[in-house]
């Protein structure tokens, strides 16, 4: 178990921002831009929805508090909610908020051509003078999607303007022809997303007339209309109504409670009565975007006895779905649930097998394996342009791109073994980055290509080897912690408090094992880089970017080391290849990838009461497939359980 793991499951994990986008966008078929606001998960433990790591913030708050606003003005302003609720045609939904009245002077207007803007004799008002075809903009911010009337109140004092066409967002709306003296200009505007939108008044005259003088007076917007105001008086209650009874369910991912839907209905009805309808279905939307039990997944369970809870099927059926597809259940999982089959195990591998075939388990599957072999780091990894010319923008995208590829085979194509993750001698090398692997290794096409005997497994691709690596070099510590850390589940202690740690400088007369070689002979630094430093020198054969080398510097790479941790002595093998197939054959990296998956899985960190299923669970990573070992483990008692245990 890792170092302050809690000795309780938790009964309730917060969405991670990928996980809520993934849901919001499943529930009402879009990502709103306010998920941008919400702070980014840590990987403390690996991945971003373990909740041991996870923080709740003010600034979390604000975040889910922007998305509800965000949907419920959508929702509403963009007609969406007849897709997802029977009871509420476009036709009855009223606009997202109330309607305002927003005033704009004359001098607050941008006009054009710059050279023909005077001064008028009133501060409020803007004038151009001796242009033929002067303009008048700025940018409205509309605070919903609806209709809005437009007035545009100017004066031609001189001359006489033929045409004044309106664009928004440079699309024509209006035109208006024939105005001289005092002038207004009407327009009805359909506004399709809230924010700004940008507004050009476009004055022209035949033939052109260099005399002209015009006066801008002011524009004034109303809306969004409320088309249906006393009209659906009825029919918008019906609509609060089926909000309730069907939207709520997908967005709590379980049936409401009786209780749950007087209080829904108690505060529509009461807003309603205080504030108008507007206002009370805008509160219903958001009071249930920003519940938590859209934003949190509650896994509460019913209580057996002795500190353990068992899930109910609905909380089964979220925590299957969001263990594989990082999606709130689909139609079938829900039924299933409401059938009352998901405490039986063998239900609950038939979903499983069913859900790792659809495209969002691929997709799922990948960002477990990026995040546990931080080949997420790899899209905007940087290296030293002084010591590493080659390693471009392209190559980088070729490394992400065969990496994905490289697990996809692997996981879906081959149904390989953990083991054959770390000692495949084939990769599928992108044309961007395959010079990396050396001469005689070209890309690949939809067959893998050999590889050279230096090369085995996730561990030697060049775009591993290149996020443990440094910035201007390679990191035998770096690459040490993460073996230990990543794939043996191995904790070092942190150094001292009062050391003062000083990576070596650089030498060129020296290789960067002989730096460090130095560096962790002194005693304070000798426990734990005895354990360490012996993992990454035995990586020491490939460089910063995954490039196999036999000479650093001029000098012999001696590349000897060990995994001292799981009995291998420091020079019992030689190379990144050879390590890779030791820990192909460990028992101990097993045993992490089954707790690694278990944390990916049921979003917290492994307990005592674990153990057994986790040994099972190596053990089937040590016979059978990466995904039949995955599917396995949803017939556990840990997937299904929760226990609250003493220290």
């Amino acid at each position: 178990m890792p170092p302050d793991a809690e000795v309780s499951s938790a009964a309730i994990r917060r969405l991670s921002v990928h996980e809520l986008g993934q849901t919001l966008e499943a529930t009402v078929g879009f990502r709103p831009a306010a998920l941008e606001q919400l702070p980014p998960d840590g990987l403390t433990f690996s991945f971003d929805r373990v909740v041991n790591a996870q923080t709740f913030s003010r600034s979390h708050l604000d975040a889910y508090g922007a998305i509800a606003s965000e949907v419920a003005v959508r929702l509403m302003g963009e007609r969406l909610l007849d897709d997802m609720v029977s009871g509420c045609p476009d036709a009855i939904v009223p606009p997202a908020v109330p309607a305002t009245q927003a005033v704009v002077l004359g001098n607050q207007l941008s006009l054009g051509p710059d050279w023909a803007v005077t001064p008028t004799g009133d501060p409020n008002h803007g004038r151009t003078q001796f242009a033929p075809d002067p303009t008048a903009a700025y940018t409205h911010v509309f605070p919903s999607p609806g209709s809005y009337e437009l007035s545009f109140a100017f004066n031609v004092a001189t001359g006489a303007v033929d045409t004044l066409e309106l664009f928004v967002a440079g699309n024509s709306v209006a035109t208006m022809t024939g105005a001289s003296g005092p002038s207004t200009f009407l327009a009805s505007l359909s506004i399709d997303a809230p924010g700004g939108h940008p507004l050009d008044f476009s004055l022209r005259t035949e033939p052109d007339d260099s005399a002209l003088d015009v006066v801008y007076q002011q524009v004034t917007i109303d809306g969004p209309r409320d088309e249906g105001a006393g009209l659906y008086e009825s029919e918008r209650r019906a609509c609060a109504s089926s909000i309730i009874d069907e939207l709520t369910p997908q967005a709590y991912r379980r049936p409401v409670s009786s209780d749950e839907r007087q209080r829904l209905q108690a505060l529509y009805d009461a807003t309603e009565q205080s504030d108008g309808q507007i206002v009370a279905m805008r509160t219903l939307l958001e009071a249930i975007f920003s519940s938590p039990h859209f934003i949190f997944l509650v896994e509460v369970g019913e209580p057996t006895g002795h500190g353990v809870f068992a899930l109910t099927d609905w909380e089964i059926a979220s925590r299957l779905s969001y263990a594989i597809c990082e999606l709130p259940p689909d139609e079938e999982l829900r039924a299933a649930a409401a059938a009352g089959g998901l405490r039986d195990a063998n239900t609950r591998r038939a979903q499983a097998e069913r859900l790792f075939g659809l495209p969002c388990a691929r997709a799922s599957v990948q960002r477990f394996f990026a995040q546990w072999l931080w080949l997420n780091r790899l899209p905007s990894l940087n290296k030293s342009q002084t010591d590493f010319p080659a390693y471009t923008d392209e190559v980088r995208e070729g490394l992400v791109t065969e990496t994905e590829r490289f697990i996809e085979a692997l996981f879906y194509e081959q149904d390989a073994t953990l083991r054959t993750m770390f000692s495949a001698d084939y990769a599928w090398p992108d044309a961007r980055s395959a010079f990396l692997y050396g001469d005689g290794v070209e890309a690949a096409g939809t067959a893998p290509v050999s590889l050279p005997p230096n090369r085995a497994g996730v561990l030697t691709l060049p775009g591993t080897l290149a996020v443990t690596g440094s910035f201007e070099g390679t990191s035998p510590v770096r690459r040490g912690v993460f073996v230990l850390e990543q794939l043996l589940c191995q904790h070092p202690p942190p150094p001292p408090a009062e050391l003062t740690i000083v990576p070596p400088l650089p030498d060129p007369n020296a290789t960067t094992r002989e730096r460090w070689a130095q560096h962790s002979a002194d005693g304070a630094c000798r426990s734990c880089h005895s354990t360490i430093d012996p993992i990454g020198f035995a990586l020491e054969d490939f460089d910063g970017i995954g490039r196999h080398r036999t000479e650093e510097n001029g000098l012999p790479v001696d590349a000897a080391g060990g995994v001292p941790s799981i009995g291998i002595a420091d020079g019992d093998l030689f190379g990144g290849a050879e390590l890779s197939r030791a820990l192909a054959d460990a028992e101990e990296l097993r045993v992490c990838a089954a707790a690694q998956w278990l944390r990916f899985a049921t979003g917290r960190l492994e307990v005592e009461s674990d153990r057994a299923d986790l040994e099972a669970l190596a053990g089937r990573l040590g016979s059978e497939s990466l995904r039949s070992a995955f599917i396995a483990a949803v017939t556990t008692r840990s997937f299904v359980e929760r226990r609250e245990e003493a220290e």
